[in-house]
């Protein structure tokens, strides 16, 4: 399952209620949900409800069936106060959107700028690890030994950065042991000896390189 967005794909809908709802076809000139986003994966939608006053956004889940489905998976805001709207009887319309509340753009100078500020995935250690892509940062605490942080592999995740801090007072190491044969500035083992002392990897597909 994907989060996928394309443009220009809108449907109508005569269910009523909070539930799964069903999507009765394509408007003209738009594309249906599950030819643009495909089946089992999600997408952010909008509905707007037939009394004109009533809407919601949200991540729906697409399912290819007879009709085929979006399910209201999770909610992002909404005129009910940011809970699901219980449809009216009638016919609404639902669409792909992407809400304000997810975007990102280029201000006038150019700066990437968002809408919130970014999460990014950490994981805090006391022990021998061996990081995953889904760390972005590592926090190492070898106050009870010396910890080995061993890199995933550089191949095939060129562009992504890690960053591994000790974060610890102690004289305990915090060694970053590359994967495989795969090397780290031309090296295989980079030491991190004092507390607050951090590094920042970049892969480029081949290899590890300090940044």
């Amino acid at each position: 399952m994907a989060l996928v967005i394309k443009d220009r794909v809108k449907e109508t809908t005569e269910t009523d209620g909070t539930g799964t709802i069903s999507l009765a076809g394509a408007a003209t000139g738009f594309q249906s949900f599950v030819a643009a986003i495909g089946n089992g994966n999600t997408t952010y939608y909008a509905i707007e409800d037939a009394n004109g006053s009533a809407w919601e956004v949200g991540i729906g889940t697409i399912t290819d069936a007879s009709p085929d489905t979006l399910a209201r998976t999770t909610i992002l805001a909404s005129s009910n106060s940011g809970s699901v709207i219980s449809l009216t009887v009638g016919n609404h319309t639902v669409f792909g959107t992407y809400p304000a509340g997810k975007a990102t753009f280029l201000d006038s100078n150019g700066i990437l700028t968002f809408s919130k500020s970014p999460v990014v995935p950490y994981a805090t250690i006391t022990g021998n690890t061996i990081a995953t892509a889904s760390n972005v940062a590592i926090f190492a605490n070898a106050t009870s030994g010396a910890i080995d942080v061993t890199t995933y592999a550089a191949t095939s995740n060129g562009g992504k950065t890690l960053i591994i801090k000790k974060t610890d007072s102690s004289s305990n190491t915090v060694d970053i042991i590359r994967s495989g044969s795969e090397t780290i500035d031309g090296v295989t083992t980079i030491t991190l000896s004092h507390q607050n002392e951090s590094i920042t990897l970049m892969s480029d597909n081949s290899n590890w390189f300090i940044v």
